[in-house]
């Protein structure tokens, strides 16, 4: 009786994820909303609950022995709540975050859940458009907080660091859909995959072997970037592989994003690579920016454009329906990235691909980061169960404690436990245009660690 209860409570989800999917759009518009932020008294009584069959188990808050709605109705049900960006720079991106990410537990409830004895629940009440604005940001936290075991998406790297001092007041742990290298030194943010800046020393140091492999000089570098911990933090990296491998930075420049204001076709930043135009240009940006810069620079310089190497979050396959695509099927753009896209081959990329076929979704590479940035916190509510303590201190300690989270081969397996410069991850791949790539980007080197990312002594956020 349970394996139909399971399999039709799957179906279920999968069902009311169709609509969650719409394709990715272009030009997403920010909306500056008044907040008041009201910290929340967190209820951190612990209960003992059992479910029929099943241990006692600790819990305070989002963990109910009720049953999930639609959930099997012989477990309890464990709730994370979803702070996204659904009206900013990366609206694009929140669909793909957010459905991967139920696609995600709903494959971990088919396949029995946390112990047999809890599903998880990302219901649509528990998620918010925190509009990529910090202090809305944190009071969207505070309406959600007294109802959450955890955060599975906690979008944004000014937006998290505004809510750190209220996620340690209630020992909330969060998977944070940001990837500034300061999370390996916070012990609630469970980060997956590597930083920026290692990121973007990895993609330097493969540029100085492919690029001259290419027919192509490599002397010159210049950087378009974001003002935020994103774009500094991708930056930091870029100047220092640039300096282990005597390159020039010949310039650094931010970029507006369009969603705040910023200019839809990015006239100063193409301006910028006309009038000084280095080998290789970084974009530290979204992809709207991404598709004005590579778009304008290519109409103006024709062959004389340089290559670009865009950061994870610069890229959405929508790009390649944008007046845009000629540049990038030239060949000049490349993509660094904490994972690996769309097609790659794993237990773990496979189990997304039939998840999202099953509910008639077009492919994205953000189905991909929402699914992958699930298994830390996967592995921390399972260690916490298995302790007999699902209340958030519980999780907060499983979390700390955890020493090898298995991603089921979508990036190397990491320790949660230890010194930073031992354990933090520092491996990355690079993307190129691919006809043939479900999402345009296919793997061209696989994961790897540079020789500037392996020497980098790793004690402090790259960028402050």
């Amino acid at each position: 009786m349970r394996r139909w209860v399971k399999t039709l409570a799957l179906l279920a989800v999968l069902a009311l994820l169709v609509a969650a999917c719409a394709q990715d759009t272009e030009e997403t518009t920010t909306t500056a909303a008044e907040t008041t932020t009201t910290a929340a008294e967190t209820t951190t009584t612990a209960q003992t609950t059992t479910t029929e069959g099943m241990m006692e188990v600790a819990t305070d808050v989002g963990v109910t022995a009720e049953p999930c709605p639609g959930g099997d109705p012989d477990r309890g049900c464990i709730y994370l709540g979803v702070l996204t960006d659904e009206s900013g720079p990366f609206a694009g991106a929140a669909p793909g975050l957010y459905a991967g990410q139920q696609l995600f537990w709903g494959t971990v409830n088919a396949e029995g859940g946390i112990g047999g004895a809890y599903d998880v629940a990302l219901p649509e009440s528990l998620k918010k458009d925190t509009q990529y604005d910090p202090a809305k940001f944190v009071a969207d936290y505070n309406q959600i907080a007294n109802d959450v075991a955890a955060v599975a998406q906690s979008l944004g790297t000014p937006q998290t660091l505004a809510a750190l001092p209220d996620y340690a007041r209630d020992n909330t742990v969060a998977a944070p859909m940001s990837w500034w290298s300061g999370w390996a030194f916070e012990d609630l943010v469970l980060e997956f995959g590597t930083g920026y800046c290692f990121e973007a020393m990895n993609a330097i140091d493969w540029a100085v072997g492919a690029v001259p492999a290419a027919g192509r000089e490599l002397n010159t570098i210049g950087i378009l970037e974001f003002p935020t911990d994103y774009g500094f933090d991708y930056a930091a990296g870029v100047k220092t592989a640039a300096e282990a491998n005597n390159i020039t930075v010949s310039w650094e420049e931010t970029v507006i994003p369009v969603s705040a204001g910023g200019d839809p076709a990015q006239v100063e930043a193409v301006a910028k690579i006309v009038s000084d135009t280095p080998d290789l240009v970084i974009l530290v940006t979204g992809p709207s920016e991404t598709a004005a810069i590579v778009g304008g620079a290519a109409q103006q310089l024709g062959a004389s454009v340089p290559l670009f190497i865009g950061s994870s979050p610069s890229w959405n396959r929508a790009l390649l329906a944008s007046a845009a695509a000629p540049a990038f099927q030239s060949g000049i753009y490349f993509q660094s990235s904490f994972t690996a896209g769309w097609d790659y081959d794993s237990v773990g990329h496979e189990k997304m691909r039939t998840a999202v076929a099953a509910i008639g979704a077009d492919p994205n590479d953000f189905f991909v980061s929402g699914w992958v940035s699930q298994y830390a916190l996967r592995a921390a509510l399972e260690s916490a169960y298995e302790a007999g303590d699902l209340t958030k201190e519980g999780i907060k300690n499983a979390a700390l404690a955890l020493t090898e989270v298995d991603y089921e081969g979508m990036m190397p397996p990491r320790s949660f436990a230890g010194d930073p410069n031992d354990v933090y991850p520092r491996e990355a791949t690079v993307g190129g245009y691919s006809a043939d790539a479900t999402t345009g980007i296919e793997v061209i080197q696989d994961f790897f660690v540079g020789s500037t990312a392996a020497d980098y002594v790793f004690t402090e956020a790259c960028a402050k």
